[in-house]
Formats: C-alpha cells, sequence, structure tokens
C-alpha cells in the first residue's frame, strides 16, 4: 500500500505519522503505534502548489512485539511504554528525544527500540551555553505533533530568540516512562537518555521525572510509588524513597558541569495530571504532593527552582473541587487550561498539545531567567 502526504515544501522527513494517512492531511492526529516498515522518496508537486509530496511505502504493518528473526537483542529494561502513545517512526519509540537508532535496520518493539537509542549532547558552538532537559515522556514531547514542537525544541527557539542563535544549545533528554525512583518499573539510570546525560558537560540542567513515580496498583498502575512521603497533608522528606533518589540523581549531576563549579541544577514541579488513573498515575500524589515535596527537595539539596510547571500549566491547589472529570474538546470553554491538552491535533490527560509544550518552554525559560534580553546567564 503507498499513502502520499502533501507537506509544506522541503519537509518530507516525518514529524509523525498515520495508519490512515488518506484521511488527513498530516499525521499530527495519528495515535496508533503500530511500527511500519517505511520508505521515503520526493517528488516536486509543481509550481502551483510549491509543495512536496511525501510517498510512504508501507508494504509491512508489523506489531511492536514482533522482533526480526535471528537477531539477539539483549532484555530489555523499559517497560514503561503504554500502549495507545504515538510512535516516532524514525526511532521507534513515543517522542523525539535527541537520540539515534545504533541499529535502525532492525524491526524492534517499542521496548528494545529505546534499549537500542544513542543519546548524545547536540553539537553547538564551543562558547554556547549548554542545557540538558532531564525527564520523561513529557519532556520526550509524546503528543506533540513532533520536531521542535517538544517542549525542550520550543525552549531552544526562545532562546535563540530572545539571546541569539548559538548562545544556548537545549538538548532533549526525555525517556518515556522513566522513574527517578531506582526501583520504579523503568528508571531513568537504566535508560539511554541517562547514558547521554553522563557523556556530556553541562552548564544547567533542568529535571522533571516525577509523572512515572505516581504510578500505584490502586490507580491500576506498577508499584512504582510507596506512599513513603508523608501524603498530600503531611508531606515529609523522611523515609521517602522519591526524595533519596532524587538527591542521588542531583549529587550524580553535579559532577557533570563544565567547570569545577558543576552545573546550575533546577528542579521542576511537572505539570497537572488532568483525570483520575490516567495511565495508571496517582492523581493526588502528582497534583497534591509534588507541588510540596518537590520545593522541599529542592531546599534540602541546595538546587535552584523549583520551576513551577505544575501551576504554569494550570494546577491548583484545591484542584479537586475546580478540575473537571477529565478534559475535552470542549472543556476549555469552562476550565481554560485544557486547551493546553486537548484540541484536534491532540487530546490526553498527561501530556500537553503543541499549544502546552509551547507554554511549558515559556515557564521554563522564565524560570531560568531567560525570558528576556539581557546578558547571557551561566
Amino acid at each position: 500500500m503507498w499513502w502520499r502526504l502533501k507537506v509544506p515544501h522541503g519537509k518530507c522527513a516525518p514529524l509523525a505519522w498515520c495508519a490512515h494517512a488518506h484521511e488527513h492531511d498530516s499525521c499530527a492526529t495519528s495515535r496508533e503505534t503500530w511500527n511500519l516498515r517505511i520508505t521515503f522518496s520526493s517528488t516536486n508537486a509543481g509550481p502551483s502548489t510549491n509543495e512536496t509530496a511525501c510517498v510512504l511505502a508501507a508494504a509491512v504493518v508489523v506489531p511492536p512485539v514482533v522482533v526480526a528473526p535471528a537477531v539477539v537483542v539483549a532484555p530489555a529494561v523499559v517497560v514503561g511504554h503504554d500502549e495507545g502513545m504515538p510512535v516516532n517512526p524514525m526511532l521507534g519509540v513515543p517522542g523525539f528525544p535527541d537520540c539515534v537508532r545504533a541499529n535502525p535496520h532492525l524491526e524492534l518493539s517499542i521496548e528494545q527500540a529505546a534499549d537500542d537509542l544513542v543519546c548524545t549532547q547536540k553539537v553547538a558552538p564551543q562558547e554556547a551555553i549548554k542545557i540538558a532537559c532531564v525527564g520523561d515522556s513529557i519532556t520526550a514531547g509524546v503528543h506533540s505533533s513532533g520536531g521542535n514542537h517538544t517542549y525542550p525544541g520550543q525552549l531552544q527557539i526562545l532562546l535563540d530568540k530572545v539571546h541569539g542563535v548559538g548562545k544556548y544549545s537545549v538538548t532533549n533528554l526525555g525517556a518515556c516512562g522513566s522513574t527517578m525512583l531506582k526501583k520504579g518499573d523503568s528508571p531513568y539510570w537504566k535508560r539511554s537518555q541517562f547514558s547521554g546525560l553522563k557523556q556530556g558537560k553541562w552548564d544547567i540542567v533542568v529535571i522533571m521525572l516525577g509523572t512515572n513515580d505516581a504510578k500505584d496498583p490502586g490507580s491500576h498502575g506498577p508499584n512504582n510509588w510507596q506512599h513513603d512521603c508523608g501524603g498530600p497533608d503531611r508531606t515529609s522528606l523522611s523515609g521517602c524513597s522519591y526524595a533519596e533518589d532524587y538527591k542521588s540523581m542531583i549529587e550524580f549531576v553535579r559532577t557533570l558541569g563544565t567547570s569545577s563549579a558543576g552545573p546550575k541544577i533546577y528542579a521542576q514541579i511537572p505539570p497537572p495530571l488532568m483525570a483520575k488513573n490516567a495511565y495508571g498515575m496517582n492523581q493526588t500524589v502528582i497534583n497534591s504532593v509534588y507541588p510540596k515535596l518537590i520545593p522541599m527537595i529542592q531546599k534540602a539539596n541546595n538546587v535552584l527552582g523549583p520551576i513551577d510547571v505544575y501551576t504554569g500549566m494550570g494546577g491548583l491547589p484545591d484542584w479537586t473541587s475546580k478540575f473537571p472529570a477529565a478534559c475535552a474538546l470542549d472543556t476549555s470553554k469552562t476550565f481554560p487550561p485544557c486547551a493546553w491538552y486537548c484540541d484536534k491535533q491532540s487530546c490526553d490527560q498527561c501530556h500537553p498539545d503543541d499549544d502546552g509544550y509551547t507554554q511549558m518552554a515559556q515557564i521554563v525559560a522564565h524560570g531560568l531567567g531567560l525570558d528576556k534580553a539581557k546578558d547571557v546567564v551561566v
């Protein structure tokens, strides 16, 4: 089967894909997770349209659990990817981190493809201020339309506009499904993005992990959150396994600076979860515990921030009475922040849409003190 997609001239490289291309002019609305064997070619569509016709050859549709015969693949440590997430066909995983596949010719499951990633610091001028965005699928940009529509991508655009191209270089090290917890179902510590982090030298590192840590059996998820941080009313660092592993991450990141002083480290409070039990996540942990716990972690470990993505993306202290049951296309009329999660491009209760990721980039730029023109900050 051949599918022909009309896209702006010069944009033949896919930002997203769809299994029913004949129904859409772009692939931004697809939510299916099959792996496709895809080839691309470009032909001039003619001067009247000034478009490029991208031709997708999808001769074989392969379920994501199929592994190419006679290929030996190391056991996957990635188990946190959820069915239903759109897959980046260039990487074989959800999201758009700054990674490439070590073996792009192999047909691997999502989990195996994630282990096959090679993630590195973006190439940049030597004098550029290097920023690492550490995180999960929200950092990776799942449910964005891809390319530079992730929050790190939008942050790069904003910094280029305000400070000039080449002053800052932002690397996306988001790992879909990853946890801060070392004993979580998919620890960031074991992911390819962590390898990219530790191999780089950084001036600024922003950390936003926790959304997947909040999964628990009571929310129909894995047993990640141990409910050992005091809960929303008595939030405490004492005996809190998440806080201990966050401290370990901070101590490690301190060794990765471009100078002996180490990088500036910013803790970030994740965005709100807009519906109960979405992706097996505990909504109370994300919306009530983290806004109290992460500032405690930030202060106890003497790092910067916290950058309050939670409030900036519509989170409220009294969310239980103010949030809709879930965001939908029409709920933004009564609860405007839903527009950052749900539009015709994407509608998800955890991951923002393109507009939401742009909003998030503005929040982070402001938290870094880089949203206005001034001397370069290091």
